[in-house]
């Protein structure tokens, strides 16, 4: 090669190489690249999750995911269990939390007396306060205390009967 087509060659490399510099040096362009790609990944990722959400593989709107909780209607609180529409009905209070607790759930479960049963947790926080040395069967709140399982029969808001020994509340449950 002469050393004109060198010097040519020469300055069309250098040509190259700085429209190639100002192409990937710009940092308007690479700016706006980054957005591009940015709007086209969040794109595809929105994309997806309606997907997912409306063919109900996700369920993002339950907190327990996929998990209902249930309400047992039978189940009571000692600051509600005078406030049923019943007028008698019976109210079997143990610590579910217990071995026993099959016990009496088995006990409530055959029981087939034309009386309601309803359940009171003695383990539940909510009837925590009521939980005593020694049972206290009485109507008034303040005054009632439970040591353990007890059957009490309720009748327009007053307690007429109660049972706190494993043989009575078996008895009566078994026999009604």
């Amino acid at each position: 090669m002469n050393r004109k087509q060198m010097l040519k060659e020469q300055k069309r490399l250098k040509e190259e190489r700085r429209q190639t510099e100002k192409l990937f040096n710009d940092d308007k362009e690479v700016y706006d690249i980054f957005k591009i790609l940015l709007g086209v990944i969040l794109f595809i990722g929105l994309a997806f999750v309606l997907i997912n959400i409306f063919n109900g593989t996700w369920n993002i709107f339950n907190k327990s995911n996929g998990e209902e909780t249930k309400i047992d209607p039978n189940m009571l609180m000692v600051g509600t269990m005078f406030n049923k529409e019943d007028g008698e009905y019976l109210v079997l209070a143990y610590d579910m939390s217990d071995d026993n607790n099959t016990y009496y759930s088995a006990l409530a479960s055959m029981y087939s007396g034309s009386i309601k049963l309803y359940y009171l947790d003695l383990s539940s926080g909510f009837n925590r306060d009521y939980i005593g040395d020694a049972t206290s069967i009485s109507s008034d709140l303040t005054k009632l205390k439970f040591s353990g399982p007890t059957l009490m029969l309720i009748n327009k808001d007053t307690i007429t009967k109660s049972f706190v020994t494993e043989e009575e509340i078996t008895n009566y449950l078994t026999n009604k």
